[in-house]
């Protein structure tokens, strides 16, 4: 049983079935629909994407190559060569990508219910969910549930599950509009986020779509102490402003009234951990699993997806739905180390006079390699010769 049909439940229902585990996976949207994102892909989340066979169709999506940086001087990151992994990413507009993802966890065998709302767990008496509660009333029963279903999961409001660690989120806002300058190969990063004078926790953007369109938006985390004060709307205005004038893009006014923008909140730091409990794994935003330093979120659930699928699976054929430790070791292994630094990284940079200094060292940093890595990139990147 999956619920959620977005990157880590398709990821999840994708893995599982290759083992012929009988999937549900259960949405409450209709799909193709829309939900706010950077719609920016790392070259990690692209390879992901690849392992679930859609090489061909994630080719199709605007490919980028790096980024540029505006911290406010201006310089260029190439993404890390890594053996057998994509040296590029996309940006892919989530209507498209997420129903993409879904239709290939269904053809691979999974059973997909759109328009099939939970409102959470069926428990049994000795505390096992052991399924889920439909909007209609509905029960559908399982021997494994996999909660993918996003930052306000209501399996785990249900549950009144916390975590062990104290995580934190990120608020975003973005709007795509067009864009009168030509198509660029980059993500671009504007560092220089400001408000009422102090340097905020978070950055600017400006991802490219293709055909003269743009995804803008940005984002900051509430580890800054007036971050409760912020108009983010109000804030995108301010950023669009400081954009060149020659690019001839709409106005904060213009793109409320045609509906697009958009805002929401990006959970951080393992806001569910253990990421497990009797019956139930956690996995994409219900995890808290965007990534500490940069915020994205794509690659983080459809690796949490896929481990997800797989750790359920060999649980429920070895020892039964009591004991997934088998997915909180796959986590710990692979983030662990980067998201207890990014807890304590967030902690600071919530101070602004921090986020400043931290800013303006960047900014004196020569060497591409320290900048990607302490930007961005999960390892080394490559100068650009």
């Amino acid at each position: 049983m999956i619920v959620g049909g977005g990157p880590a439940g398709s990821a999840a229902a994708w893995q599982a079935v290759q083992t012929g585990a009988r999937v549900v996976v259960c949405d409450k949207a209709e799909f193709p629909r829309d939900k706010p994102c950077g719609d920016g892909l790392t070259p990690r989340a692209v390879s992901y994407i690849q392992k679930m066979g859609l090489a061909d169709q994630i080719a199709n999506f605007h490919r980028v190559n790096g980024a540029k940086v505006f911290s406010p001087s201006e310089w260029e990151l190439s993404f890390p060569r890594r053996p057998g992994m994509p040296d590029h990413g996309h940006v892919a507009r989530r209507l498209e990508l997420d129903a993409m993802l879904l239709k290939q966890a269904e053809s691979a065998g999974a059973e997909v219910r759109q328009s099939a709302e939970v409102v959470g767990p069926v428990v049994d008496d000795d505390g096992r969910i052991a399924g889920v509660t439909l909007r209609s009333g509905e029960q559908i029963r399982a021997d494994a549930v996999i909660a993918a279903d996003g930052a306000y999961s209501p399996i785990k409001r249900a549950l009144k599950l916390d975590s062990q660690y104290r995580g934190y989120s990120a608020i975003a806002i973005r709007a795509e509009m067009p864009i009168n300058r030509p198509d660029t190969d980059s993500l671009d990063i504007y560092l220089k986020l400001m408000f009422r004078g102090d340097q905020l926790p978070g950055y600017g953007w400006v991802f490219p779509l293709g055909g003269g369109r743009v995804n803008i938006g940005l984002g900051y985390v509430n580890s800054y102490k007036n971050w409760q004060q912020i108009n983010s709307t109000q804030l995108l205005g301010e950023f669009l402003a400081s954009l060149p004038a020659d690019w001839e893009l709409p106005g904060i006014d213009e793109l409320k009234t045609c509906k697009a923008v958009q805002g929401w909140r990006l959970p951080m730091g393992f806001t569910a951990w253990p990421p497990w409990r009797p019956g139930v794994l956690f996995a994409g935003d219900a995890l808290g699993a965007a990534r500490p330093a940069s915020g994205a979120g794509i690659s983080k659930a459809l690796q949490s997806g896929m481990a997800a699928g797989e750790c359920a699976v060999a649980a429920l054929t070895n020892s039964g739905p009591d004991d997934f430790s088998n997915y909180t070791l796959r986590m710990q292994e692979a983030w662990g180390k980067e998201y207890r630094r990014g807890r304590y990284f967030h902690k600071l940079v919530g101070i602004p006079a921090i986020a400043n200094a931290g800013v303006k060292v960047l900014d004196t940093v020569s060497h591409p390699s320290i900048r990607a890595h302490l930007l961005f990139w999960e390892q080394w990147a490559k100068p650009q010769k």
